[in-house]
């Protein structure tokens, strides 16, 4: 069985004039996204020989930082986008059930999260990078709305919100040019891309969404 030492802190004895004991320890979250170092000297006694406890505490930055990085939200657009695209896809085997719009929460629900997510690191740290794939994952959530789920009983729906995920899933970088698209794509589907929804909203008897029935 591994000591405390391995489990929990490196000690390492000098062997020095002066017994010192050194305790490193290294966060990867600090208060600011930006590495530093505190050090504390802890005299301890009463012992035969003069002891020390040598603290140093660490924040090494870099990991926090890689995951609100441009590729990293890249990476978390790619892979949720292929997510969504298959749930998408699997409402094919619901489409004439009377339950339907309960099958259909799933996806709007993943929509959402993926919107807050990459909204969120754009105003901490990425401005605009994600801005245009941003747009059009509030198009394809905006379909769902005011009773727009029904549409997806509609394999020609389903194909093309697939196709328009899928390319998010591959795209290393999306365009306002892919955001025009897609946008045009779901109007000549008769679609609604652009009704909106603020925080603060709830459904209403003209603004129905899917229902998760328990």
């Amino acid at each position: 069985m591994a000591g405390p030492r391995s489990i929990v802190f490196d000690l390492a004895w000098t062997g020095s004039a002066v017994d010192r004991i050194d305790v490193p320890i290294t966060h990867e979250i600090g208060a600011l996204p930006e590495d530093s170092t505190i050090e504390e000297i802890i005299p301890v006694g009463p012992t035969a020989r003069k002891t020390e406890v040598h603290i140093r505490s660490s924040v090494v930055a870099s990991s926090a930082r890689a995951l609100r990085s441009p590729a990293y939200l890249a990476t978390i657009r790619r892979r949720e986008s292929e997510k969504i695209a298959g749930q998408i896809a699997a409402l094919a085997e619901r489409s004439d059930s009377e339950d339907f719009e309960v099958w259909t929460h799933e996806p709007l629900q993943r929509l959402r999260r993926l919107i807050q997510q990459l909204s969120e690191a754009e105003e901490d740290c990425c401005p605009k990078h994600e801005g245009n794939s941003t747009e059009i994952l509030r198009q394809l959530r905006d379909t769902f709305l005011k009773a727009g789920w029904q549409r997806y009983r509609d394999a020609q729906v389903r194909a093309v919100v697939g196709r328009i995920l899928r390319n998010l899933a591959a795209a290393d970088e999306v365009s306002a040019e892919d955001a025009f698209q897609a946008g045009d794509q779901l109007l000549d589907l008769d679609l609604d891309p652009a009704v909106g929804e603020l925080p603060w909203d709830t459904p209403s008897d003209d603004e129905e969404e899917p229902k998760v029935h328990h």
